[in-house]
């Protein structure tokens, strides 16, 4: 994109406004802004400012959580564009993995973070590279690579903790961070992460992160089995949020944990509501482990589930449940389906390091 030749019109500086607000999340603001560009969007002459706009539009349409639209942007974007290796290159590259990963379609949402990770060199701006890197370490984060996640926040922290306005993002980055160390089992880093995050969300008086890192405190004492705290925590979440999948699936999977099978089904039938596909599978897996089913139906399921993670390339997931079934025949004394299924979680943890290894 030819910056120069636009830098100093005022409709290119207001969407260089917009473009933090939009990266800062704040939505009253990015509101507005995008309300006046309307105003003014027909003036745009430069061929590179029109694109700009779009790529900004479909950014600004992920933030308002309105993914169609946000999809139907970009794809307009491409087939009108001729995507190059150049900044417009970056941001399609950027902004499809950002809609991919808030999709849950994790492996291309990863290709796409690789192809603009590549047009980096392109980006002068210290804060569009560190929110490259934040949104990076999110979706590593959920395609449990947790040490590339926590290297991605570490580099976004760097830049953003020494830039005023961006103290919303710094603390979700430490919240990443938590999550991270959840993943790695230290457990006492993760909560260390998790409250500093708090602390800050806090602070800057932002409710929605407040929650998230609240869920993610309960998802810390579910990891270690401290069933009543980690309901405590997602129960009040539940209370104060839209009906959200994840939250819904760690209540049930807490309430079987406590045998309160009848609380447990009630999220479980909540859940399916309004979950996407791949957290149906986590859904019924979690169900039926502690539904008494007979070996072959329980198998079923998990297998399917199995499927669409193999697809998928979500290793860490294969690895869990591959293990609980395999101790789950080998409690049965099924020995050869036992030893089948702790072979294909060995498998999966290859699979899931050789990823971690290429980062």
């Amino acid at each position: 994109m030819s910056v120069q030749i636009v830098k100093g019109d005022p409709i290119f500086q207001a969407l260089e406004l917009w473009h933090e607000s939009i990266r800062t999340n704040i939505i009253e603001e990015a509101d507005r802004l995008h309300n006046e560009i309307n105003k003014s969007i027909k003036e745009l002459s430069d061929p590179d400012s029109e694109v700009y706009y779009q790529l900004l539009k479909s950014r600004y349409l992920i933030l308002k959580r309105d993914m169609s639209a946000a999809h139907a942007t970009l794809k307009q974007i491409h087939d009108i564009h001729r995507i190059g290796n150049d900044l417009i290159g970056f941001y399609y590259h950027f902004y499809n993995g950002i809609l991919s990963t808030n999709l849950g379609e994790y492996d291309r949402a990863e290709s796409s973070f690789i192809d603009a990770y590549h047009l980096l060199d392109y980006v002068s701006d210290d804060t569009i590279r560190a929110d490259f890197f934040y949104k990076a370490s999110i979706l590593y984060y959920h395609i449990r690579q947790p040490l590339t996640a926590l290297h991605y926040a570490n580099d976004a922290l760097n830049i953003f903790s020494e830039v005023k306005g961006y103290e919303v993002i710094t603390a979700d980055c430490e919240n990443i961070k938590g999550l991270s160390c959840t993943s790695l089992k230290q457990y006492t880093k993760a909560e260390e992460h998790f409250l500093s995050a708090l602390d800050m969300a806090n602070k800057q008086e932002h409710k929605n992160l407040t929650l998230l890192i609240r869920y993610n405190l309960g998802y810390l004492y579910a990891e270690q089995n401290i069933s009543d705290l980690a309901i405590r925590y997602l129960q009040e979440v539940y209370e104060q949020e839209e009906p959200y999948y994840k939250t819904i699936f760690l209540l049930a999977r807490e309430y079987f944990k406590l045998n309160d099978f009848e609380k447990a089904e009630i999220f479980v039938q909540k859940g399916i509501q309004y979950t996407n596909e791949e957290y149906k599978h986590h859904f019924n897996i979690v169900r039926a482990f502690h539904n008494s089913l007979v070996d072959q139906e329980l198998e079923n399921i998990v297998m399917e589930g199995i499927q669409y993670f193999e697809t998928h390339e979500l290793f860490g997931f294969i690895e869990d449940y591959c293990g609980e079934l395999a101790q789950y025949f080998h409690n049965k004394e099924d020995h050869q389906r036992a030893s089948h299924y702790f072979y294909k979680a060995y498998l999966a943890k290859k699979n899931l390091q050789k990823k971690e290894a290429l980062k």
